[in-house]
């Protein structure tokens, strides 16, 4: 989602035919944890709402538990940085 995000802020910056294919990648982006709540049998309309506002916050570190919906990936001991990615 944070990824989506920052992909989204692109696609205002991007003038054309390009801000249309980054668009696509951003909900290419976003089907990832839609994918992943999804085979886990939770509600992804609304676990996707509440990632994506939350993730509208700086520093969010909020992300799809497979068993309980949405947790702190710190406390799972996840901290893979943006960057990185």
């Amino acid at each position: 989602m944070v990824m989506a995000k920052e992909v989204d802020e692109l696609v205002r910056r991007t003038p054309g035919k390009k801000s249309h294919a980054i668009e696509a990648f951003s909900r290419a982006l976003q089907a990832i944890p839609t994918t992943i709540a999804d085979n886990a049998g939770l509600d992804s309309a609304k676990l996707i709402s509440q990632l994506r506002a939350k993730h509208h916050k700086e520093g969010c570190t909020i992300g799809i538990n497979i068993l309980s919906g949405a947790g702190d990936t710190e406390k799972f001991g996840i901290s893979k940085s943006f960057k990185f990615k």
